[in-house]
């Protein structure tokens, strides 16, 4: 499914997978879960755990938008998520790969794979590819990793900001830093100093 996106820094938003799980504090209030809790159709459900499925049917979907747009890759998921098949991260590549019209904006929790995965996928030139880091623990362990990825445009999300974060001789390795507290209505304010 892709989507015109309220998200202020970009236009269009892509699920070729969709679910997750949660695997640091940044996931506690994870929109994508209550978003997903909201719109279920019966079943069960785990806090914490959603059903990871592949959506093969909407590789495609950039393709049929003729207008360039900056699409957020997998805004309900994590393409590096362990129960996504590596064929399929292929996929999802070469569909970016194919339309490069479009700048594709793609965001994980799970660079350690992506590091891994880096040789076999082909890393299109419209790709800009981000880490979330809510504090310097995660900014330690994450950034490192996303520096040793073959992206063009490297960037972060520190969304939620979570505690104080230092950048200190980081800054000259990204093109983009988004910063934000979380959203909803069990939202844990920042502390803005």
């Amino acid at each position: 499914m892709g989507a015109v996106s309220a998200i202020e820094w970009t236009d269009a938003t892509w699920n070729p997978v969709t679910g997750c799980t949660k695997i640091s504090p940044g996931c506690a209030h994870c929109y994508a879960e209550a978003i997903t809790l909201r719109f279920r159709r019966g079943g069960s459900y785990l806090p914490g755990l959603t059903t990871v499925r592949l959506h093969s049917d909407r590789l495609f979907l950039p393709a049929s938008w003729k207008q360039p747009r900056r699409i957020f890759v997998n805004s309900m998921s994590d393409l590096f998520h362990e129960e996504v098949p590596t064929p399929f991260i292929e996929d999802v590549f070469d569909a970016m790969q194919s339309t490069p019209r479009h700048v594709f904006q793609l965001l994980t929790k799970r660079p350690e794979r992506a590091v891994t995965l880096a040789q076999s996928l082909r890393w299109p030139k419209n790709l800009w590819f981000g880490v979330s880091v809510e504090n310097q623990l995660w900014a330690d362990r994450r950034i490192p990793l996303l520096e040793a990825l073959p992206a063009r445009t490297r960037f972060l999300s520190c969304e939620p900001l979570r505690g104080p974060l230092d950048l200190s001789g980081r800054l000259a390795q990204l093109q983009w830093v988004i910063v934000g507290g979380e959203s909803g209505h069990r939202h844990r304010p920042p502390k803005v100093d």
